[in-house]
């Protein structure tokens, strides 16, 4: 599980779910339990500013790796 402030990179999936659409990084700001009516689990998700577009966007901890500081 990631904590906010940590630095991350990430994969944005295509509509049909299939990854590849956009990579980057970026630092989790936010965090959110979603509750899924199709999922028995609920799903950690994080909020990432993401350096490359300069915006905010929801991610699934599947989408993202926590990466080191050099």
């Amino acid at each position: 599980m990631f904590e906010i402030g940590n630095y991350v990179s990430w994969c944005e999936d295509y509509a049909d779910g299939i990854g590849g659409k956009d990579f980057g990084n970026g630092i989790i700001i936010d965090t959110e339990i979603y509750e899924s009516s199709f999922h028995s689990e609920s799903i950690p998700t994080y909020r990432v500013y993401r350096d490359k577009h300069k915006d905010l966007y929801w991610f699934e901890e599947r989408q993202l790796k926590l990466k080191e500081i050099k």
